[in-house]
């Protein structure tokens, strides 16, 4: 969209993009000094564009907007369409709440329908190091009953559901400590017959019932999932209930498992139609199954449970005080297949973790087989190492008390392999962090002070230097604040500076609570964190390139957040361009806008 300001410096408002069949666009424009509301129609969007010159500028620009429907956003009742919809937790994309319990209740439009859920986001307290969702996590019903569980996830787990009839609960328990981002689900009403779906597969094991179940399925059904787990992994079917037509050989009615796909050169796994107490196991990470009913007999349908297991064994690995180990699959004999796998290390809060590669030994090029450290639970968190070749006795220090371990090979003919002991280490008294980060366009990178979400340490001192291409600026956008709060920010701070030199003018400085956006006016930025002899939480923000300013963002239900000028409310850069795009697809809800500050240069030709 490209929309000219009439003066030097402006803010565009729509309230609608396209207002008439004309194709014509209403706009509000506004500079200067303003504080006012922004009335938009009873609408789903609106687009802000934000431009400045290379001459005064001013403190910028602070607008909220939120949608509304009047009814509470923890639990409702909601009704799926063909068309899908979408919901999300409590505060999504920012944080829940911590004891919350929420239900929703989803029903379809027709009875002769079932339910798709997908999970499009989630961002919940990590799975536990024994691989169970012990804390903050989502449970799906299959019904009204909470003996008819589908499943339970938590941590980044995208799970897929279907229903066996009209009707699921979406249950968000959350505990007493930390909070996330949450989870936004689409959900979607289809066709009974129309049982045709590709499902991921995790740790946590999920199910899978037959459309009608327990009720019962429809005859001359041909249904068909296709379940997938991450590369190097394999899938684990368990068959809980079966309950259909038993004749000889399962000619009439049965369910067909194939390895891989459902084409005739896939090998078949199995054919049954009554129980069976072993599991059906795929020697790859795809598996196909076939549900297949005549025109004669049918009954109840069957309920599966399926996981993912993997060569890399579990993910999520605990550090004590005490030295363990972790290594390639089959040391100390080479890995020649190709292999993805990730490792999320936990330590206790108030504690870092210490890693020391013992052995390495692969191609000495960083491109395909690589050994990676990621400073945090992420493997999107800042990089502490990036090891490949033939090397012994290094060894890295979180900032946190988690630490992300990626292990990635191309499947090398000479194969390769590491081993490396890992535990946790008390912080020392006094601690100098930080590191060389590099930020990408349309790649969100994070960083958080030592030992977050628990207490930084006394007498800290952090600086990261983020670095992008030329042309490109830095955008960070801070997620969480809480700093000793002191006047001027002279005690614990956290200082943004807008060059490659620590010398250079400060773009920010904060010790409040506020969330705030800081953009650079070149292709470095420094961050600098600052503790004295004081005690409190510390900071988490994301950081990314961009080439403008600016976002598209999808509001979840009854969620309220803001719209404001780059590093306000310190004066915005020369020669900004911003575009803002506001949308919600959440049912019956509208978008409403209120500005809360306002300081442009002013313009005789900027009026409304």
């Amino acid at each position: 969209m490209n929309i000219p300001c009439f003066v030097g410096v402006c803010l565009l408002v729509f309230g609608h993009l396209v207002s008439d069949n004309t194709n014509t666009i209403k706009f509000h424009q506004i500079c200067g000094e303003t504080r006012r509301n922004v009335i938009t129609r009873n609408d789903q969007h609106f687009h802000v564009v934000f431009k400045t010159d290379s001459s005064t500028t001013a403190r910028g620009f602070l607008i909220r907007y939120y949608e509304t429907e009047g009814v509470s956003s923890c639990g409702r009742s909601l009704v799926a369409t063909s068309a899908g919809k979408t919901f999300t937790s409590p505060g999504y994309p920012n944080t829940y709440l911590t004891t919350q319990s929420c239900t929703w209740t989803i029903t379809t439009e027709h009875q002769n329908q079932t339910l798709v859920l997908d999970t499009e986001d989630s961002e919940l307290e990590s799975i536990s190091a024994v691989g169970t969702c012990d804390s903050d996590n989502v449970t799906v019903y299959d019904g009204r009953y909470s003996s008819d569980v589908l499943g339970t996830f938590c941590g980044d787990q995208q799970p897929v559901f279907t229903s066996g009839g009209n009707l699921m609960r979406v249950h968000l328990q959350t505990n007493h400590e930390n909070n996330f981002k949450g989870f936004k689900i689409r959900y979607k009403a289809v066709d009974a017959a129309r049982c045709v779906l590709t499902i991921p597969a995790g740790e946590s094991p999920m199910q899978l019932v037959s459309p009608g179940y327990p009720q019962g399925y429809q005859s001359g059904l041909d249904c068909h999932w296709i379940i997938y787990a991450p590369t190097g992994s394999f899938i684990t079917v368990k068959v809980i209930v079966l309950d259909m037509e038993t004749v000889p050989l399962c000619s009439n009615d049965y369910l067909l498992f194939k390895d891989g796909s459902l084409t005739s050169i896939a090998p078949t796994l199995a054919r049954i139609c009554n129980v069976i107490s072993f599991p059906i196991k795929s020697a790859r990470n795809h598996m196909a199954i076939l549900f297949h009913s005549d025109n004669s007999t049918t009954g109840r349908g069957f309920r599966l449970q399926y996981f993912a297991g993997s060569a890399c064994g579990k993910s999520n690995i605990s550090a004590s005080t005490m030295d363990k180990y972790l290594s390639s699959p089959g040391y100390p004999s080479l890995y020649s297949k190709k292999l993805n796998c990730k490792w999320t290390v936990s330590a206790p809060t108030g504690y870092k973790i210490e890693v020391y590669i013992m052995d390495l030994y692969m191609d000495q090029y960083c491109w395909t087989d690589y050994l990676l450290l990621k400073d945090g639970p992420s493997s999107q968190d800042a990089l502490l190492g990036r090891y490949c070749g033939s090397l012994s006795t290094r060894d890295a220090v979180s900032s946190s008390n988690y630490i992300t371990i990626v292990f990635n090979t191309n499947g090398s003919v000479r194969g390769i392999k590491f081993r490396l002991k890992y535990k946790a280490v008390i912080p020392t008294a006094e601690r100098v962090c930080g590191n060389r980060l590099n930020a990408e366009v349309s790649m969100t990178n994070y960083l958080t002070s030592p030992g977050y979400p628990g207490n930084y340490g006394n007498n800290v001192s952090c600086t990261w230097t983020i670095s992008t291409t030329n042309g490109n600026k830095i955008k960070v956008e801070i997620m969480s604040l809480s700093l000793q709060l002191s006047e001027g920010c002279t005690r614990d701070y956290l200082l943004f500076v807008d060059n490659s030199s620590s010398s250079a003018s400060p773009l920010a400085k904060y010790c409040d609570t506020f969330l705030k956006n800081v953009v650079s006016s070149s292709n470095y930025m420094i961050i600098t964190f600052h503790t004295d002899e004081s005690v409190t939480r510390g900071f988490s923000l994301k950081y990314t390139a961009t080439r403008g300013c600016g976002e598209h963002h999808m509001l979840g239900s009854s969620e309220t957040t803001l719209i404001q000028s780059p590093n306000y409310p310190f004066y915005y850069p020369q020669n900004a361009d911003c575009e803002w795009t506001v949308s919600t697809d959440v049912d019956a809800y509208v978008i409403h806008v209120k500005v809360k500050y306002f300081d442009l240069e002013f313009s005789l030709k900027c009026s409304l």
